[in-house]
């Protein structure tokens, strides 16, 4: 009988022939296979073709236990040790590659050198701490040009540092690529839009609209991804004239209006005041999701509108729609504003029980809100100190203006030093104490919180309104008189006065808590930034046209009133919306019943 070489393969093996086939086809493999695997690919050559050890590696991910024998595996190779091996074995650990990497690339001395593809799969599996961390390596290992060279590279890394909020170095990765493609223009515009929506701010919002602008007049064809990006901002600036236009673009071009896009819409029109579109998209939605449905809610929450609401939540739970924390939280926001005690009270004591969604600390927060509206200050206090969890400013700052209201002078100077406490420097503080003092005409403790603020050199906020007449956006600041048309804007607010006056009005001062005469304080209210809009709006829209603010801070008692006036005097149905919700101005009255 002929003696077999210990190294030969038998010929009837079912993996002698190629085992090419099963190391593309096996996602695991156990080690004994693993093992005949690795031998056959050392035995037959095939282990000299990076492209053939590399299916090894990825296959090594799971049948091989150890992890430093995994790097063995890939240290003791036939080839030398390449990045392309090692991209291989890093890309079959995600997405927790992150201990593999730090072996192969962040040794001393390091054992390989990263490279362009090293970075792209590993940026876009990390939590957003791991992924800026890499994201810097990745700048100092292949220079701050490869963004540019590379735009899978490139993509990766405005994705990573737009999930960490740094908008400042992915602004600065995209504007090294010579030429963007798709994914690169949708990671900034993503990002901004994120940014815009975390913080609030119209700046971001109105860079994500230039920005679309540019990315049209190119060569780069917006995708849906894209569309919920520029929507959203949209949102944010209450730019209802560039909404309607990106809805149109979406139509004329045939994108798809999936869910994605179609809750971005309604999200838009719920933000512009326009509720009856934001209903129309949401009734032509075909794959419908929970998702859609919370933001038609806290549409509906946001404008006042709690029995809608209520219908909707019903409709939404008949249908089988699962329900989240969100959605419990916009349905007692909305019996919150539309001062629906008790059908929020029931949400809040069986949503846990009967939905499976546990309390967290907004759900808490909200329900303080809606005991404060109804006068139960008490047991808003009991409820949170029974909470399991600390309060939050919020749910304390919600209790102050309830006290306010309602002259409950003990349990919101309670409440003040717990709020304090939490946030002794926070500005909103010290003027919602100021208010709060007002409220209760407790002059010389009004006066003595504005001393604090200035000693400590805190300042106020500064008050802010947008204005969109012919999509064209207009910002106002209080005595702001840096717009072109100052001087008109100013006549018309003093003819305003005058007519509001004829016709009833008297403003309020109590707000105003600076050492001034009363009436320069009525001066300084005619000059609030809702109030210079509104002169603009009377003065360069269409006779009857509705106007549209976005007011970046609560509306004061005063200019609601004024506003309510307006909307008589005028004939002009004004829409606001403040940091907490939609004001309905029409014939005199609001749509908040002046409790907001």
């Amino acid at each position: 009988m002929t003696q077999m070489s210990p190294d030969a393969v038998p010929s009837r093996h079912p993996l002698a022939a190629d085992p090419l086939p099963a190391l593309r086809r096996l996602r695991t493999a156990a080690p004994r296979v693993f093992g005949q695997l690795h031998a056959l690919l050392l035995t037959s050559g095939l282990a000299l073709h990076s492209p053939n050890f590399a299916l090894l590696l990825r296959l090594a991910s799971s049948s091989v236990p150890s992890l430093s024998h995994r790097l063995q595996l890939l240290l003791c190779s036939p080839l030398p040790p390449t990045a392309f091996l090692a991209n291989s074995l890093l890309l079959a650990h995600l997405p927790s590659a992150l201990p593999l990497y730090s072996l192969l690339f962040l040794a001393s001395p390091p054992l390989l050198r990263p490279n362009e593809f090293t970075y792209p799969a590993l940026l876009r599996a990390s939590p957003p701490r791991t992924a800026l961390a890499l994201a810097t390596h990745s700048l100092k290992f292949l220079g701050a040009g490869a963004a540019s060279r590379d735009r899978v590279l490139g993509a990766a890394l405005l994705d990573a540092f737009a999930r960490c909020g740094r908008i400042a170095s992915c602004r600065r990765v995209f504007d090294r690529i010579v030429q963007p493609d798709l994914p690169a223009w949708n990671a900034l515009l993503t990002a901004y839009a994120r940014r815009a929506r975390g913080s609030c701010c119209a700046r971001e919002a109105a860079e994500v609209l230039e920005l679309f602008a540019r990315m049209v007049s190119s060569t780069v064809p917006p995708n849906e991804i894209t569309l919920v990006a520029v929507i959203g901002a949209c949102g944010e600036l209450g730019a209802l004239g560039h909404g309607l236009w990106a809805h149109a673009y979406a139509l004329r071009r045939r994108l798809t209006v999936n869910c994605y896009v179609a809750t971005a819409l309604v999200e838009m029109y719920t933000r512009c005041g326009k509720m009856d579109l934001a209903e129309q998209v949401f009734a032509g939605v075909t794959d419908m999701d929970t998702r859609c449905y919370n933001a038609m809610l806290q549409g509906l929450a946001f404008h006042g509108h709690g029995r809608a609401a209520l219908a909707l939540f019903d409709r939404m739970c008949a249908e089988g729609f699962s329900v989240d924390s969100v959605t419990v939280l916009a349905v007692m926001c909305a019996c919150a504003h539309a001062g629906l005690i008790d059908e929020g009270r029931w949400l809040f004591d069986r949503m846990e029980m009967q939905f499976g969604v546990t309390p967290r600390i907004e759900h808490y927060g909200c329900m303080v809100d809606i005991l404060g509206r109804a006068g139960q200050l008490d047991v808003a206090e009991k409820l949170i100190r029974g909470m399991d969890f600390p309060p939050n400013t919020a749910m304390y700052r919600s209790l102050i203006r309830a006290c306010g209201i309602h002259g409950k002078l003990e349990l919101g100077e309670r409440t003040i030093k717990e709020l304090m406490r939490l946030e002794p420097e926070h500005s909103g503080n010290y003027v919602l104490l100021s208010n709060f003092y007002a409220r209760m005409r407790l002059w010389e403790d009004a006066k003595k919180v504005r001393k604090e603020m200035k000693a400590m050199g805190i300042d106020k906020s500064p008050g802010s309104s947008v204005l969109d007449i012919d999509g064209v956006l207009h910002e106002f600041l209080m005595g702001d008189k840096t717009h072109p048309a100052s001087r008109e804007i100013y006549a018309m607010v003093q003819e305003i006065e005058v007519r509001l006056k004829e016709c009833g009005y008297r403003p309020s001062t109590t707000a105003m808590l600076f050492n001034v005469e009363e009436e320069d304080k009525v001066d300084a209210l005619s000059y609030h930034s809702e109030r210079l809009a509104i002169a603009f709006a009377l003065i360069a829209s269409s006779p009857g046209a509705p106007i549209r603010i976005i007011k970046n801070l609560r509306v004061c008692s005063d200019c609601h009133e004024s506003t309510k006036f307006v909307s008589q005097v005028y004939g002009r149905e004004i829409i606001m919306r403040d940091r907490t919700r939609f004001h309905h101005f029409r014939d005199g009255h609001c749509s908040c019943g002046d409790f907001w």
